[in-house]
């Protein structure tokens, strides 16, 4: 039986074991923010590397793999990947990369005799597998290294495609190119079970920044807004505002560590200064080796306006999850004392199901102060019982009425587009306490000197330029900021997927008929007829 031999990594960059001293090798020639992540990862459970392209982040991923392998017998380290989605060449890579792991690791085995088998899932060796045969191994979500302590315990890396489906195995999560996996929140949640399980597993996640800032992993990771990352040959590490410790290396860090970039046409080594400003697309250059969160993307509400508005909300607007009579209540007392003597406009996104993926219903109480629109509560709720969302609804009615001074909302615009049925009974049921507009947003709005709109179109863009002029307070909570976020501008519409919570931008929908219901006139007097009135009636004697 080949005896048990504790391996492990040096930070030098060469591997070391036990008192036979180290084999030096060159298969991975550590830079100082390779080596600073390194020594992250044995400080935090959860942690992330933002580094430039080609800074060698899936190369200190697979070491970081073999470490624990070799530190722990019978581990497993789950190594996923979004390279799949990105071609074959560079799976070719990545394999290159994992072969050079199962050299050193073969070094090592024959010093240290002890048995190493590199092999797939079947019990094949991958000792001479070319790289197109390894892409082909992990394009099929077959692949294994395992690392022999002994004839009959083993650790392993199983690299497999990045997605929900093959995440669920207990062990360390490495999660590489997180910027581009499709569907990354379900992923995300897919994996804290797992991390919650036991306090020895570590998740990784390395990426450059997303191009699309709607990506989850671009609030996931982004650094808070206004933090000073100066130039560091190791890095820079900062929290997350969602919690995530993350190590950023730029293309300035590397190349204060002498890593250049190279000049397209000559080849010569260059400055990130003189690269940027050589690049045609700024934008890119930023996120690619400036590691920059470029706020953008196709989202309606930029992250940047929202983060403005939900800063100015704080103590001042609030979000409320309603489950039962008793938050309801809570709710709106707290309404109740938080409103000022503004005009309120009333705005209902009706959904009329309870099921886990449904809709929920949003129900946004927006006040005019000035040019400020201050969206003071907005709650939110799931119900199938027609007369729990009308007591509802009219108990926010009655709530605005109670405040100190100010009086009556102004009126309430319901969405009528799909849940008309409802909408007509929700009016009936109302109109003795308020003026209520229904809204149908696939009817056509006519403008002078513009094209027709929808309604929806229309009502959008109204909210989007409040928010993009600077005059809506928001709540802060995280849940209205997602919620927004999935709203989505494509060719001048506003389109929006449901997320796996259910939410489809309700939170947005019933704040921007709230701010109609600030706005509208429909079935007010104008001065015009109430002028043919006073005329009619004196022609007939009546006044």
């Amino acid at each position: 039986m080949p005896p048990r031999t504790a391996i492990s990594t040096s930070d030098s960059g060469g591997i070391q074991r036990g008192a036979s001293g180290t084999i030096s090798t060159s298969a991975f020639k550590v830079r100082a923010g390779q080596r600073e992540f390194e020594r992250g990862v044995d400080v935090h459970r959860i942690c992330g590397l933002i580094a430039r392209r080609q800074y060698g982040k899936t190369t200190i991923a697979a070491r970081i793999a073999l470490k624990k392998m070799m530190r722990t017998a019978g581990h497993t380290v789950i190594f996923g990947s979004a390279k799949l989605s990105l071609g074959r060449e560079i799976v070719r890579k990545e394999a290159e990369v994992i072969q050079k792991s199962i050299a050193i690791l073969t070094q090592m085995a024959a010093q240290a005799k002890t048995l190493l088998r590199p092999t797939d899932d079947r019990g094949q060796s991958l000792a001479d597998v070319s790289a197109d045969d390894f892409a082909e191994i992990f394009e099929a979500q077959r692949l294994e290294f395992r690392l022999w302590h002994s004839d009959s315990i083993y650790s392993r890396t199983k690299v497999v495609a990045l997605n929900t489906s093959t995440v669920g195995e207990t062990g360390d999560l490495i999660t590489d190119e997180v910027g581009r996996v499709k569907n990354f929140k379900e992923v995300c949640e897919a994996i804290d079970p797992i991390i919650a399980s036991n306090p020895d597993f570590r998740w990784l996640l390395t990426t450059t920044p997303p191009p699309d800032d709607t990506h989850y992993s671009f609030e996931l990771l982004a650094p808070p807004v206004g933090l000073d990352l100066p130039i560091n040959p190791r890095g820079n590490w900062y929290r997350s505002d969602m919690g995530i410790w993350v190590l950023r290396l730029t293309a300035n860090d590397a190349f204060a560590d002498g890593v250049p970039l190279y000049d397209n046409d000559t080849g010569k080594p260059q400055s990130p200064q003189e690269a940027r400003a050589k690049a045609n697309d700024k934008d890119a250059f930023d996120r690619n080796y400036g590691c920059l969160f470029v706020v953008g993307g196709t989202s309606a509400c930029g992250l940047v306006l929202l983060d403005t508005a939900q800063t100015r909300g704080i103590g001042q607007c609030r979000l409320f999850q309603i489950e039962d009579d008793s938050d309801f209540e809570a709710a709106t007392l707290w309404l109740i004392d938080h409103l000022g003597p503004g005009k309120v406009g009333l705005g209902w996104d009706t959904a009329t199901t309870t099921s886990a993926t449904a809709n929920p219903n949003g129900f946004s109480v927006m006040e005019a102060q000035g040019t400020d629109r201050i969206v003071r509560a907005v709650f939110v709720w799931k119900t199938a019982d027609p007369e729990v969302a009308f007591k509802r609804a009219s108990g926010i009615v009655a709530a605005v009425e109670r405040r100190r001074e100010g009086g009556r909302a102004r009126r309430l615009c319901l969405d009528a587009t799909n849940e008309r049925y409802f909408a007509i009974l929700a009016k009936k049921a109302l109109r003795a306490e308020i003026p209520v507009e229904l809204v149908i947003g696939s009817e056509t709005v006519e403008l002078p000197g513009q094209e027709p709109m929808t309604q929806k179109q229309y009502l959008g863009g109204q909210l989007v330029a409040e928010l993009e002029d600077n005059h809506l307070w928001l709540p802060p909570e995280r849940y209205l900021r997602e919620d927004f976020r999935l709203v989505r501008k494509e060719k001048g519409m506003f389109v929006c997927e449901p997320d796996s919570n259910g939410r489809h931008g309700d939170t947005f929908d019933g704040t921007k008929l709230a701010l109609k219901a600030l706005k509208s006139s429909e079935g007010a007097w104008t001065a015009e007829a109430l002028k043919r009135v006073v005329m009619g009636k004196r022609a007939i004697g009546l006044s």
